[in-house]
């Protein structure tokens, strides 16, 4: 009975020393994508009502664990009055699945009029549409000031959408 318990001790100790795997999904469509002339509303202190447009690229794969990931958006803007003052910046950006609808875009930074902010920005998509909430943040960079956040629904042209694992 000691030797059992002695090789599966052994055994789930080797185990640990194997990198974790990560869970990846299925995204659609493999290639190129884009979200273009979505009205959405952006708040960093100040609010403006702007027009996003975007572009992905996919291996028609999605990770569930965080980046790396086979899906990325590779260019995000913004235009519409003061719009254009918004930047994003450090693409790619991986995109990873949380659940069945929800998704996480890693690392966006964005430099804006009222200051810069840096973080994940979680979303939802659902029937090929990308839903942005206030109440999904990216932090202020540096530290102290007030959040960037996304308010609205971006189409996905072709309409995008992933199993997840």
């Amino acid at each position: 009975m000691k030797n059992i318990a002695k090789i599966s001790i052994c055994a789930l100790a080797s185990l640990s020393l194997f990198p974790a795997t990560a869970m990846a999904g299925t995204y659609s469509p493999s290639g190129a994508g884009t979200a273009s002339s979505s009205s959405v509303e952006v708040k960093k202190g100040i609010t403006l009502n702007c027009s996003l447009s975007a572009t992905t690229s996919s291996d028609g794969t999605i990770s569930s664990s965080g980046p790396p990931s086979g899906t990325k958006i590779t260019s995000l803007s913004l235009s519409g009055f003061l719009c254009g003052a918004v930047s994003f910046t450090g693409f790619p950006y991986d995109v990873s699945a949380t659940s069945s609808t929800g998704v996480v875009i890693h690392d966006v930074q964005v430099t804006g009029i009222t200051g810069n902010c840096r973080g994940d920005l979680a979303a939802t998509l659902s029937g090929g549409v990308l839903t942005f909430s206030h109440s999904n943040t990216i932090p202020s960079n540096p530290p102290g000031g007030s959040p960037c956040s996304i308010q609205g629904n971006v189409t996905t042209s072709p309409s995008a959408s992933y199993t997840y694992p």
